[in-house]
């Protein structure tokens, strides 16, 4: 499950890239040393991309340095352990130390818990993975809709609708959260208001996205 999350945060990224709108292009540009190793993102399949890029959602590990190795201190401490003591005695010895720099860490981090992993989903933010697949829909429908007589109101409603009935790979229905119930017009602005409110979360989804964080507040 957690493997499609990232294929979502790889498609509003991606979305991002293929993006004319001036806020995205603005903080496309700043988010590129954030995903510089993701490679082409634009021009890539996420099935092809995630084989060579799995690695990079990965919790690292423990490990032994040697003298040539690189070292990382970003959600990392350097300890040097002398073996020849006993391990009861080291692990009294690393035990305050661990407590001490997990305890800043996570005195510093906005997000629940703590990950070593480069690229890690926001723990306690995700909604269910259909509503974000479902807004991920709406949302790049919307973008790909520049005219604004056809991105609101009934008009969109129904592109909408046409979209799910054609793509039955997607979904094979229409989410019951923006499905008409009945033909009132209280009913139609119920469903017209779900459908924005998709927009706006995957719009702040989308600017998350650019920050580094998937999914993120919205």
């Amino acid at each position: 499950m957690r493997k499609e999350f990232y294929r979502l945060w790889f498609e509003f990224y991606k979305m991002s890239l293929h993006s004319s709108d001036p806020k995205i292009r603005k903080r496309l540009d700043s988010s590129l040393k954030i995903y510089y190793q993701w490679g082409d993102v634009k021009n890539s399949h996420f099935d092809d991309w995630w084989e060579t890029h799995e690695g990079l959602f990965e919790e690292e590990s423990v490990r032994v340095l040697s003298k040539n190795d690189s070292i990382e201190f970003d959600n990392h401490i350097v300890l040097q352990i002398p073996v020849n003591q006993s391990v009861s005695d080291l692990l009294k010895y690393m035990r305050p130390i661990l407590n001490r720099e997990h305890k800043l860490k996570n005195a510093r981090k906005k997000n629940k818990s703590i990950s070593t992993s480069k690229f890690s989903l926001i723990e306690g933010s995700e909604p269910k993975l259909s509503v974000l697949k479902d807004v991920l829909h709406v949302y790049r429908l919307y973008t790909q809709t520049p005219d604004p007589k056809e991105n609101k109101g009934k008009v969109f409603r129904e592109k909408v609708y046409s979209f799910y009935a054609t793509n039955f790979k997607v979904r094979t229905s229409i989410p019951e959260t923006i499905g008409l119930k009945s033909t009132t017009a209280a009913e139609s602005q119920r469903v017209n208001r779900n459908i924005r409110r998709w927009i706006e979360w995957g719009k702040q989804i989308q600017l998350n996205v650019l920050n580094g964080e998937f999914p993120g507040k919205y």
